[in-house]
């Protein structure tokens, strides 16, 4: 929003959704939804770009697919699915984590373009205006680009 792009953003806990918008620009649409069922959400319309930070990988495998077809129902052609997530590690139990075919599975009609570890340094607490680094393994960040 920005940058005058139009941008919806969905959470299911509505206390996120009214956080967000007290800290982010005017102009954005905010949806108390679930990401496993994006198309009764009511987004209003089709997207070009899809940003998900932290949610895929805290779903199961049915989760993960019916994500998948949720965004592949709502994306444009030539969209593009940007997926911020830790991968597996020794610390899934913990941290959870989804690995590139798992993220691949969840968008079978989606063509994998890029993955690459995230730059997790300087990854400040969310509660605190601290810049305080978050202690954790930068092999467990990737971001994941994939397009339709």
């Amino acid at each position: 929003a920005r940058h005058g792009r139009e941008a919806v953003g969905v959470d299911l806990v509505p206390t996120a959704i009214e956080a967000a918008r007290r800290k982010e620009p005017e102009g954005v649409v905010y949806v108390v939804g679930e990401a496993t069922d994006l198309e009764s959400a009511d987004l209003g319309g089709a997207f070009d770009l899809f940003l998900d930070i932290g949610c895929l990988q805290g779903l199961d495998s049915g989760q993960r697919a019916a994500e998948g077809r949720g965004v592949t129902a709502l994306a444009t052609s030539g969209a593009t699915l940007l997926v911020l997530a830790f991968g597996p590690s020794v610390y899934r139990r913990m941290v959870e984590g989804v690995s590139r075919a798992e993220v691949e599975a969840a968008f079978p009609e989606w063509e994998s373009a890029e993955v690459e570890d995230a730059d997790t340094k300087g990854l400040a607490d969310d509660e605190s205006d601290s810049t305080e680094v978050v202690p954790l393994p930068s092999s467990l960040g990737a971001s994941i680009r994939c397009a339709t």
